[in-house]
Protein backbone atom coordinates (compact mmCIF):
# COMPACT_ATOMS: atom_id res chain seq x y z
CA UNK A 1 0.00 0.00 0.00
CA UNK A 2 1.41 3.38 -1.02
CA UNK A 3 2.16 5.87 1.71
CA UNK A 4 -0.38 8.69 1.37
CA UNK A 5 2.14 11.16 2.83
CA UNK A 6 4.41 10.51 -0.15
CA UNK A 7 1.77 10.76 -2.87
CA UNK A 8 2.51 14.40 -3.63
CA UNK A 9 6.01 13.56 -4.83
CA UNK A 10 4.72 11.32 -7.62
CA UNK A 11 1.29 12.50 -8.70
CA UNK A 12 2.62 15.50 -10.68
CA UNK A 13 -0.36 17.69 -9.79
CA UNK A 14 1.49 20.49 -8.01
CA UNK A 15 0.40 23.98 -9.13
CA UNK A 16 2.97 25.84 -11.24
CA UNK A 17 1.71 29.35 -10.49
CA UNK A 18 1.14 31.28 -7.27
CA UNK A 19 -0.31 34.58 -6.15
CA UNK A 20 2.42 36.42 -4.25
CA UNK A 21 2.30 39.72 -2.42
CA UNK A 22 5.56 41.68 -2.24
CA UNK A 23 6.42 43.73 0.81
CA UNK A 24 6.41 47.49 0.17
CA UNK A 25 9.71 47.76 2.05
CA UNK A 26 11.53 45.23 -0.11
CA UNK A 27 14.69 46.86 -1.51
CA UNK A 28 13.88 45.97 -5.14
CA UNK A 29 10.38 47.43 -4.77
CA UNK A 30 11.84 50.63 -3.34
CA UNK A 31 14.40 50.65 -6.13
CA UNK A 32 11.69 50.36 -8.80
CA UNK A 33 9.64 53.16 -7.22
CA UNK A 34 12.65 55.47 -6.83
CA UNK A 35 14.39 55.25 -10.22
CA UNK A 36 13.44 57.98 -12.76
CA UNK A 37 12.60 55.52 -15.55
CA UNK A 38 11.58 58.09 -18.22
CA UNK A 39 15.00 59.75 -17.96
CA UNK A 40 16.79 56.40 -18.23
CA UNK A 41 14.66 55.32 -21.20
CA UNK A 42 15.42 58.61 -22.96
CA UNK A 43 19.16 58.14 -22.34
CA UNK A 44 19.11 54.51 -23.58
CA UNK A 45 17.11 55.49 -26.68
CA UNK A 46 19.63 58.22 -27.53
CA UNK A 47 22.52 55.78 -27.18
CA UNK A 48 20.83 53.23 -29.44
CA UNK A 49 20.04 55.83 -32.09
CA UNK A 50 23.70 56.88 -32.16
CA UNK A 51 24.72 53.30 -33.01
CA UNK A 52 22.14 52.16 -35.60
CA UNK A 53 22.16 53.06 -39.31
CA UNK A 54 18.40 53.09 -39.81
CA UNK A 55 15.52 53.56 -37.39
CA UNK A 56 13.74 50.30 -38.23
CA UNK A 57 12.93 46.93 -36.73
CA UNK A 58 11.38 46.09 -33.36
CA UNK A 59 12.10 48.44 -30.47
CA UNK A 60 13.97 47.05 -27.44
CA UNK A 61 11.98 46.60 -24.25
CA UNK A 62 13.77 49.58 -22.70
CA UNK A 63 11.91 49.67 -19.38
CA UNK A 64 12.24 45.93 -18.75
CA UNK A 65 15.91 45.71 -19.80
CA UNK A 66 16.89 48.77 -17.80
CA UNK A 67 15.32 47.02 -14.83
CA UNK A 68 17.56 44.02 -15.57
CA UNK A 69 20.61 46.31 -15.63
CA UNK A 70 19.58 47.77 -12.26
CA UNK A 71 19.08 44.25 -10.88
CA UNK A 72 22.56 43.13 -11.96
CA UNK A 73 24.14 46.29 -10.56
CA UNK A 74 22.85 45.62 -7.02
CA UNK A 75 23.22 41.82 -7.08
CA UNK A 76 26.38 39.84 -7.74
CA UNK A 77 24.82 37.67 -10.47
CA UNK A 78 25.62 36.51 -13.99
CA UNK A 79 23.45 37.11 -17.05
CA UNK A 80 21.97 33.60 -16.78
CA UNK A 81 21.19 34.15 -13.09
CA UNK A 82 19.55 37.47 -13.97
CA UNK A 83 17.36 35.66 -16.51
CA UNK A 84 16.32 33.11 -13.88
CA UNK A 85 15.57 35.73 -11.20
CA UNK A 86 13.49 37.84 -13.57
CA UNK A 87 11.53 34.75 -14.64
CA UNK A 88 10.80 33.36 -11.17
CA UNK A 89 11.48 35.99 -8.46
CA UNK A 90 8.57 38.36 -7.88
CA UNK A 91 10.56 41.42 -6.64
CA UNK A 92 12.85 41.14 -9.68
CA UNK A 93 9.81 40.99 -11.98
CA UNK A 94 8.41 44.07 -10.24
CA UNK A 95 11.71 45.90 -10.77
CA UNK A 96 11.55 45.03 -14.47
CA UNK A 97 7.84 45.97 -14.74
CA UNK A 98 6.88 42.42 -15.74
CA UNK A 99 4.28 41.57 -13.09
CA UNK A 100 1.43 41.48 -15.63
CA UNK A 101 3.48 40.47 -18.66
CA UNK A 102 4.14 37.14 -20.33
CA UNK A 103 7.37 38.44 -21.93
CA UNK A 104 10.67 37.95 -20.19
CA UNK A 105 14.26 38.58 -21.35
CA UNK A 106 16.76 35.77 -21.77
CA UNK A 107 20.43 36.10 -20.85
CA UNK A 108 21.46 36.85 -24.45
CA UNK A 109 19.00 39.75 -24.69
CA UNK A 110 20.25 41.21 -21.39
CA UNK A 111 23.87 40.79 -22.48
CA UNK A 112 23.30 42.44 -25.87
CA UNK A 113 21.46 45.35 -24.25
CA UNK A 114 24.36 45.84 -21.82
CA UNK A 115 26.79 45.70 -24.75
CA UNK A 116 24.70 48.29 -26.57
CA UNK A 117 24.83 50.64 -23.57
CA UNK A 118 28.57 50.20 -23.19
CA UNK A 119 30.65 52.21 -20.69
CA UNK A 120 29.27 55.58 -21.86
CA UNK A 121 25.68 54.41 -21.46
CA UNK A 122 26.30 52.93 -18.02
CA UNK A 123 28.05 56.15 -16.97
CA UNK A 124 25.10 58.20 -18.26
CA UNK A 125 22.64 56.10 -16.23
CA UNK A 126 24.78 56.54 -13.13
CA UNK A 127 24.82 60.32 -13.63
CA UNK A 128 21.02 60.36 -13.98
CA UNK A 129 20.77 58.57 -10.62
CA UNK A 130 23.17 61.09 -9.01
CA UNK A 131 21.18 64.05 -10.32
CA UNK A 132 17.97 62.41 -9.13
CA UNK A 133 19.49 61.97 -5.65
CA UNK A 134 20.38 65.68 -5.68
CA UNK A 135 16.82 66.62 -6.67
CA UNK A 136 15.48 64.44 -3.84
CA UNK A 137 17.68 66.32 -1.36
CA UNK A 138 19.81 63.24 -0.61
CA UNK A 139 23.06 64.55 -2.11
CA UNK A 140 24.90 67.77 -1.31
CA UNK A 141 27.22 68.58 -4.27
CA UNK A 142 29.17 71.26 -2.38
CA UNK A 143 31.69 68.75 -0.92
CA UNK A 144 33.93 66.68 -3.16
CA UNK A 145 36.59 64.19 -2.05
CA UNK A 146 38.66 62.42 -4.70
CA UNK A 147 41.21 59.65 -5.06
CA UNK A 148 42.57 57.23 -7.66
CA UNK A 149 42.47 53.43 -7.77
CA UNK A 150 43.39 50.61 -10.11
CA UNK A 151 40.81 48.32 -11.67
CA UNK A 152 42.65 45.05 -12.02
CA UNK A 153 41.91 42.90 -15.04
CA UNK A 154 41.28 39.17 -14.83
CA UNK A 155 44.36 38.26 -16.87
CA UNK A 156 47.40 36.05 -16.27
CA UNK A 157 50.73 37.61 -15.36
CA UNK A 158 51.99 39.20 -18.61
CA UNK A 159 55.36 37.53 -19.24
CA UNK A 160 56.96 37.39 -22.68
CA UNK A 161 56.72 33.60 -23.08
CA UNK A 162 53.01 33.62 -22.25
CA UNK A 163 52.28 36.49 -24.65
CA UNK A 164 54.06 34.80 -27.57
CA UNK A 165 52.36 31.46 -26.94
CA UNK A 166 48.98 33.19 -26.63
CA UNK A 167 49.53 34.93 -29.96
CA UNK A 168 50.34 31.60 -31.61
CA UNK A 169 47.22 29.99 -30.10
CA UNK A 170 44.90 32.84 -31.15
CA UNK A 171 46.24 32.85 -34.70
CA UNK A 172 45.75 29.08 -34.98
CA UNK A 173 42.23 29.32 -33.54
CA UNK A 174 41.14 32.02 -36.00
CA UNK A 175 42.83 30.40 -38.99
CA UNK A 176 40.46 27.44 -38.57
CA UNK A 177 37.54 29.81 -39.25
CA UNK A 178 38.84 31.30 -42.49
CA UNK A 179 39.21 29.70 -45.89
CA UNK A 180 40.38 30.64 -49.36
CA UNK A 181 43.92 31.93 -49.78
CA UNK A 182 44.65 31.62 -46.06
CA UNK A 183 44.88 27.85 -46.64
CA UNK A 184 48.32 28.36 -48.20
CA UNK A 185 49.84 29.39 -44.86
CA UNK A 186 47.78 27.23 -42.49
CA UNK A 187 50.11 24.22 -42.65
CA UNK A 188 53.24 26.33 -42.24
CA UNK A 189 51.82 28.28 -39.29
CA UNK A 190 50.61 25.05 -37.69
CA UNK A 191 54.17 23.65 -37.80
CA UNK A 192 55.65 26.82 -36.27
CA UNK A 193 52.88 26.95 -33.63
CA UNK A 194 53.80 23.40 -32.57
CA UNK A 195 57.39 24.54 -32.18
CA UNK A 196 56.25 27.56 -30.12
CA UNK A 197 54.29 25.33 -27.74
CA UNK A 198 57.32 23.09 -27.26
CA UNK A 199 59.62 26.04 -26.55
CA UNK A 200 57.11 27.56 -24.13
CA UNK A 201 56.88 24.24 -22.26
CA UNK A 202 60.69 23.99 -22.16
CA UNK A 203 60.93 27.55 -20.79
CA UNK A 204 58.41 26.86 -18.00
CA UNK A 205 59.72 23.44 -16.96
CA UNK A 206 63.40 23.15 -17.78
CA UNK A 207 64.99 26.60 -18.22
CA UNK A 208 66.10 27.35 -14.68
CA UNK A 209 68.75 30.06 -15.08
CA UNK A 210 68.38 33.53 -16.57
CA UNK A 211 70.77 32.63 -19.39
CA UNK A 212 68.78 29.50 -20.30
CA UNK A 213 65.53 31.46 -20.23
CA UNK A 214 67.06 34.15 -22.42
CA UNK A 215 68.20 31.59 -25.02
CA UNK A 216 64.77 29.90 -25.12
CA UNK A 217 63.11 33.30 -25.22
CA UNK A 218 65.15 34.31 -28.25
CA UNK A 219 64.19 31.11 -30.10
CA UNK A 220 60.56 31.76 -29.18
CA UNK A 221 60.85 35.32 -30.44
CA UNK A 222 62.15 34.25 -33.86
CA UNK A 223 59.45 31.56 -34.19
CA UNK A 224 56.74 34.07 -33.25
CA UNK A 225 58.25 36.56 -35.70
CA UNK A 226 57.90 33.93 -38.46
CA UNK A 227 54.19 33.52 -37.69
CA UNK A 228 53.73 37.27 -37.63
CA UNK A 229 55.47 37.77 -40.98
CA UNK A 230 53.31 35.09 -42.63
CA UNK A 231 50.16 36.55 -41.09
CA UNK A 232 51.11 40.11 -42.00
CA UNK A 233 51.62 39.13 -45.66
CA UNK A 234 48.15 37.52 -45.76
CA UNK A 235 46.48 40.50 -44.09
CA UNK A 236 48.23 42.96 -46.42
CA UNK A 237 47.03 40.96 -49.45
CA UNK A 238 43.45 41.15 -48.11
CA UNK A 239 42.93 37.41 -47.62
CA UNK A 240 39.73 36.36 -45.85
CA UNK A 241 37.71 39.45 -46.75
CA UNK A 242 35.84 41.18 -43.92
CA UNK A 243 34.78 38.09 -41.98
CA UNK A 244 34.97 38.22 -38.19
CA UNK A 245 37.91 35.80 -38.03
CA UNK A 246 39.82 37.69 -40.75
CA UNK A 247 39.31 40.99 -38.92
CA UNK A 248 40.56 39.40 -35.70
CA UNK A 249 43.67 38.14 -37.49
CA UNK A 250 44.23 41.65 -38.84
CA UNK A 251 43.92 43.08 -35.31
CA UNK A 252 46.32 40.47 -33.88
CA UNK A 253 48.84 41.30 -36.60
CA UNK A 254 48.65 45.00 -35.72
CA UNK A 255 49.01 44.41 -31.96
CA UNK A 256 51.89 41.97 -32.39
CA UNK A 257 53.65 44.40 -34.70
CA UNK A 258 53.91 46.77 -31.72
CA UNK A 259 54.57 44.08 -29.13
CA UNK A 260 57.43 42.16 -30.82
CA UNK A 261 59.97 45.04 -30.55
CA UNK A 262 59.04 45.38 -26.86
CA UNK A 263 59.62 41.64 -26.32
CA UNK A 264 63.00 41.80 -28.09
CA UNK A 265 63.99 44.80 -25.98
CA UNK A 266 63.28 42.83 -22.78
CA UNK A 267 65.15 39.72 -24.00
CA UNK A 268 68.24 41.76 -24.90
CA UNK A 269 68.33 44.20 -21.97
CA UNK A 270 66.29 42.63 -19.18
CA UNK A 271 64.26 45.85 -18.83
CA UNK A 272 60.57 46.32 -19.58
CA UNK A 273 59.87 48.65 -22.49
CA UNK A 274 57.86 51.81 -21.91
CA UNK A 275 54.09 51.46 -22.43
CA UNK A 276 54.43 47.69 -22.70
CA UNK A 277 51.42 45.80 -24.10
CA UNK A 278 50.35 43.30 -21.44
CA UNK A 279 47.37 41.57 -23.07
CA UNK A 280 46.65 40.69 -26.69
CA UNK A 281 42.86 40.90 -26.50
CA UNK A 282 42.87 44.10 -24.43
CA UNK A 283 45.99 46.02 -25.52
CA UNK A 284 44.71 49.19 -23.82
CA UNK A 285 45.49 47.70 -20.39
CA UNK A 286 48.74 48.71 -18.74
CA UNK A 287 50.79 48.13 -15.60
CA UNK A 288 50.15 50.51 -12.69
CA UNK A 289 52.97 50.82 -10.16
CA UNK A 290 51.33 51.15 -6.73
CA UNK A 291 54.18 50.24 -4.38
CA UNK A 292 51.88 48.32 -2.03
CA UNK A 293 53.17 45.60 0.27
CA UNK A 294 52.79 42.29 -1.55
CA UNK A 295 51.44 43.97 -4.70
CA UNK A 296 53.94 46.36 -6.21
CA UNK A 297 52.28 46.42 -9.64
CA UNK A 298 48.64 46.03 -10.68
CA UNK A 299 47.56 45.28 -14.25
CA UNK A 300 44.47 46.98 -15.59
CA UNK A 301 43.09 50.53 -15.78
CA UNK A 302 43.51 53.56 -13.55
CA UNK A 303 40.27 55.20 -12.42
CA UNK A 304 39.43 58.41 -10.67
CA UNK A 305 36.88 58.28 -7.85
CA UNK A 306 34.76 61.27 -6.83
CA UNK A 307 32.92 60.84 -3.54
CA UNK A 308 30.12 63.38 -3.25
CA UNK A 309 28.31 63.29 0.09
CA UNK A 310 28.46 59.48 0.21
CA UNK A 311 27.63 58.94 -3.47
CA UNK A 312 30.29 57.90 -5.98
CA UNK A 313 31.20 58.92 -9.51
CA UNK A 314 33.93 56.95 -11.26
CA UNK A 315 35.73 57.82 -14.49
CA UNK A 316 38.88 56.88 -16.39
CA UNK A 317 41.83 59.20 -15.94
CA UNK A 318 42.74 60.85 -19.27
CA UNK A 319 40.43 58.38 -21.09
CA UNK A 320 42.37 55.35 -19.87
CA UNK A 321 45.86 56.60 -20.72
CA UNK A 322 48.85 56.83 -18.40
CA UNK A 323 48.49 59.98 -16.30
CA UNK A 324 49.79 61.37 -13.01
CA UNK A 325 47.69 62.20 -9.96
CA UNK A 326 48.51 65.88 -10.49
CA UNK A 327 46.66 65.88 -13.82
CA UNK A 328 43.77 63.91 -12.31
CA UNK A 329 43.40 66.44 -9.50
CA UNK A 330 42.05 69.10 -11.88
CA UNK A 331 40.11 66.54 -13.96
CA UNK A 332 38.17 65.49 -10.84
CA UNK A 333 36.90 69.05 -10.35
CA UNK A 334 36.03 69.41 -14.04
CA UNK A 335 34.03 66.14 -13.96
CA UNK A 336 32.10 67.49 -10.97
CA UNK A 337 31.37 70.79 -12.73
CA UNK A 338 30.24 69.00 -15.90
CA UNK A 339 27.72 66.94 -13.92
CA UNK A 340 26.36 69.42 -11.39
CA UNK A 341 26.96 72.71 -13.22
CA UNK A 342 29.07 74.27 -10.46
CA UNK A 343 32.35 73.65 -8.66
CA UNK A 344 32.24 72.22 -5.11
CA UNK A 345 32.85 74.63 -2.26
CA UNK A 346 35.21 72.13 -0.60
CA UNK A 347 37.62 69.78 -2.38
CA UNK A 348 39.92 67.18 -0.82
CA UNK A 349 42.74 65.16 -2.37
CA UNK A 350 45.92 63.43 -1.20
CA UNK A 351 49.48 64.71 -1.57
CA UNK A 352 49.90 63.01 -4.95
CA UNK A 353 48.02 65.93 -6.50
CA UNK A 354 49.79 68.69 -4.58
CA UNK A 355 51.32 71.65 -6.33
CA UNK A 356 50.86 75.39 -5.95
CA UNK A 357 49.70 75.49 -9.56
CA UNK A 358 46.96 72.91 -8.83
CA UNK A 359 45.73 74.93 -5.85
CA UNK A 360 45.49 78.03 -8.02
CA UNK A 361 43.73 76.07 -10.79
CA UNK A 362 41.18 74.70 -8.30
CA UNK A 363 40.50 78.15 -6.89
CA UNK A 364 40.16 79.55 -10.40
CA UNK A 365 37.56 76.85 -11.16
CA UNK A 366 35.51 78.09 -8.19
CA UNK A 367 36.59 75.89 -5.26
CA UNK A 368 36.62 77.92 -2.05
CA UNK A 369 38.34 75.43 0.28
CA UNK A 370 41.12 73.56 -1.56
CA UNK A 371 42.17 70.73 0.76
CA UNK A 372 44.99 69.10 -1.22
CA UNK A 373 47.39 67.55 1.29
CA UNK A 374 50.79 69.30 1.02
CA UNK A 375 54.13 67.58 0.58
CA UNK A 376 57.17 68.12 2.79
CA UNK A 377 56.89 71.11 5.12
CA UNK A 378 54.44 73.07 2.99
CA UNK A 379 51.32 74.45 4.67
CA UNK A 380 47.70 73.58 3.96
CA UNK A 381 45.70 76.08 1.91
CA UNK A 382 42.80 75.89 4.42
CA UNK A 383 42.33 76.54 8.12
CA UNK A 384 43.05 73.87 10.75
CA UNK A 385 39.34 73.21 11.35
CA UNK A 386 38.69 72.77 7.63
CA UNK A 387 41.79 70.59 7.31
CA UNK A 388 40.58 68.20 10.03
CA UNK A 389 37.10 67.99 8.49
CA UNK A 390 38.57 67.31 5.03
CA UNK A 391 40.93 64.63 6.36
CA UNK A 392 38.06 62.84 8.11
CA UNK A 393 35.84 62.92 5.06
CA UNK A 394 38.61 62.07 2.59
CA UNK A 395 39.40 58.91 4.56
CA UNK A 396 35.96 57.65 3.58
CA UNK A 397 36.96 57.57 -0.09
CA UNK A 398 39.13 54.51 0.65
CA UNK A 399 36.09 52.84 2.21
CA UNK A 400 34.05 53.56 -0.94
CA UNK A 401 36.79 52.06 -3.11
CA UNK A 402 36.87 48.97 -0.89
CA UNK A 403 33.10 48.60 -1.22
CA UNK A 404 33.29 48.87 -5.02
CA UNK A 405 35.94 46.13 -5.09
CA UNK A 406 33.93 43.82 -2.83
CA UNK A 407 32.30 40.61 -4.10
CA UNK A 408 28.92 42.32 -4.23
CA UNK A 409 29.85 44.92 -6.85
CA UNK A 410 32.93 43.30 -8.48
CA UNK A 411 34.65 46.47 -9.69
CA UNK A 412 37.96 44.63 -9.42
CA UNK A 413 38.73 41.72 -11.76
CA UNK A 414 35.35 41.67 -13.53
CA UNK A 415 34.51 38.74 -15.79
CA UNK A 416 35.51 40.67 -18.92
CA UNK A 417 37.87 39.85 -21.77
CA UNK A 418 37.88 43.25 -23.44
CA UNK A 419 38.73 46.72 -22.20
CA UNK A 420 35.30 48.09 -23.14
CA UNK A 421 33.57 45.41 -21.07
CA UNK A 422 35.86 46.18 -18.11
CA UNK A 423 34.87 49.84 -18.28
CA UNK A 424 31.17 48.92 -18.53
CA UNK A 425 31.33 46.72 -15.44
CA UNK A 426 33.31 49.39 -13.60
CA UNK A 427 30.57 51.98 -14.14
CA UNK A 428 27.95 49.35 -13.25
CA UNK A 429 29.65 48.81 -9.87
CA UNK A 430 29.32 52.51 -9.04
CA UNK A 431 25.72 52.50 -10.29
CA UNK A 432 24.90 49.67 -7.88
CA UNK A 433 26.51 51.50 -4.97
CA UNK A 434 24.58 54.69 -5.70
CA UNK A 435 21.26 52.87 -6.07
CA UNK A 436 21.70 51.15 -2.70
CA UNK A 437 22.82 54.42 -1.11
CA UNK A 438 19.68 56.14 -2.41
CA UNK A 439 17.46 53.37 -0.99
CA UNK A 440 19.10 53.63 2.43
CA UNK A 441 18.80 57.41 2.50
CA UNK A 442 15.11 57.29 1.53
CA UNK A 443 14.43 54.64 4.18
CA UNK A 444 16.01 56.88 6.83
CA UNK A 445 13.67 59.80 6.06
Amino acid sequence: MANSRQTGFFDGNHPKSAQISIRDRHELVRLADMIPWPDLIEAATTIRLSQIKAYSGPQPHYRELLGAVALMSVKNITFREAEDLIAHYAPARYLCSLMDSSWQPDHITIFEFTQMLGPDGMDTINKVILLNAKDLGLLDPTRLMSDTTAQEAMIPYPNEVGLMKRFSDLVGKNLKRVSGKFSKVKTKIKEIASRVRGLARHSHLFAKTKEEKRKVGKKLYHSTLEIHELLKACVTAGYGGRTKAALELERLSSVMGRLLPQILFFIETGFVAAKKIIHLQAPELYSIVRGKAGKRVEFGLKWGINRIDGFVLGFLISNGKHASDQKFCVQAINEHIELFGAAPKTFGFDRGGYSKANIKRAQKLGVKNVGIAPTGKASWAVSDNKREAIQRERAQVEAAIGTAKSKKYRFNKPDAKRTRAMQTYGHRAFLGMNLMKTIRELAAL
